[in-house]
C-alpha cells in the first residue's frame, strides 16, 4: 500500500493520517461511545465513494470473517468429538465438555441467521459502493480534533463490509468489560448510516458468534504455548461473561 499517497488523497477528504495511535481518557461513558460511533458513521461517509485505483492496492475482506468462521467451527467441532472420546481430560477441557457444545450450537445458528437474512445482498451493497473500513475504530485509532477527522494508523485499511467496523469496535467494549447495549449500539450505527434491515440481522447473527471463546480454545487446541492452562481457562471463563447471549431474534 502506497500510504503516502493513500494520505494525500484522504487529506483532500478532509481527515489526517497521524501515523501513531492516540493517547485517551480510558474512563468512558455511555455518550462517549455514542460520540464514537457517530465518528464512525461520519468516517464512513467520508470514504464512500474514494476511488484509490492507480495510485495503491488496498486488499479487500469482504466476507472474509464469515468464511473463516465457517472453517473455525468445522475444526472446534472435530476437537470436541476429540475430548469427548478421552478418558483423561485437564481443567481446559473439563469447561470445554461443559460449555462447547452449547457455544458450537450458538455459533451454527448465528451463521445461518446470517445468510438467511440477505447476506449476499450486504455483499453487493458494499462491494457496489466500495466501502472502506480501518479496522481499529476506537478512540486509540480513531477521533476528531478542532472539527477534522485523524485516524493514527491506516495499516489495517480495507474494502469490506463497513458493519464489520462497528462489530470490531462493540467486540473492544466487550474485553474492557464495558456495560453496554448492543442492541441499542447497532441500532444508533445502522440508522446513522441509513442502512437496511438485513444489516440489523446481520450485525446482530456476528454478536451471537462467540468468536473470542473459539479463539481462545484453539490457542489451546493448537498447543502454541502462549498461555498457560490456568490462562487459557480465565480467557474462557471471562469471554462466557459476555458471549453466551445470543441477539438473534
Amino acid at each position: 500500500m502506497d500510504e503516502l499517497c493513500i494520505n494525500e488523497y484522504l487529506n483532500i477528504k478532509g481527515i489526517t493520517i497521524v501515523g501513531k495511535y492516540f493517547n485517551y481518557d480510558k474512563n468512558i461513558h455511555k455518550k462517549d461511545i455514542a460520540s464514537q460511533i457517530s465518528l464512525i458513521v461520519e468516517l464512513h461517509k467520508t470514504l464512500i465513494g474514494c476511488n484509490f485505483n492507480g495510485m495503491s492496492r488496498i486488499r479487500s475482506t469482504i466476507g472474509k470473517e464469515v468464511e473463516d468462521y465457517k472453517v473455525q467451527i468445522k475444526k472446534l467441532q472435530r476437537h470436541y468429538d476429540y475430548i469427548v472420546s478421552k478418558h483423561y481430560t485437564n481443567e481446559v477441557e473439563k469447561l470445554i465438555l461443559s460449555d462447547g457444545k452449547t457455544m458450537l450450537k450458538q455459533a451454527k445458528e448465528a451463521l445461518n441467521h446470517i445468510y438467511v437474512h440477505d447476506y449476499l445482498g450486504i455483499i453487493r451493497r458494499s462491494m457496489n459502493r466500495e466501502e472502506i473500513c480501518i479496522g481499529k475504530i476506537d478512540r486509540n485509532n480513531l477521533r476528531k480534533n478542532e472539527g477534522k477527522i485523524e485516524i493514527g494508523i491506516i495499516k489495517d485499511l480495507t474494502y469490506n463490509l463497513v458493519e464489520e467496523d462497528l462489530y470490531n469496535y462493540i467486540k473492544k467494549l466487550q474485553r474492557k468489560q464495558f456495560d453496554i447495549d448492543e442492541e441499542e449500539l447497532i441500532k444508533l450505527f445502522v440508522h446513522g448510516s441509513h442502512l437496511s434491515f438485513n444489516s440489523f440481522d446481520y450485525l446482530r447473527g456476528l454478536c451471537s458468534y462467540p468468536k473470542d471463546f473459539f479463539k481462545t480454545w484453539e490457542t489451546y487446541k493448537d498447543s502454541k504455548k502462549e498461555k498457560t492452562n490456568e490462562e487459557i481457562l480465565l480467557g474462557l471463563k471471562k469471554s462466557l461473561k459476555y458471549e453466551s447471549k445470543s441477539f438473534i431474534l
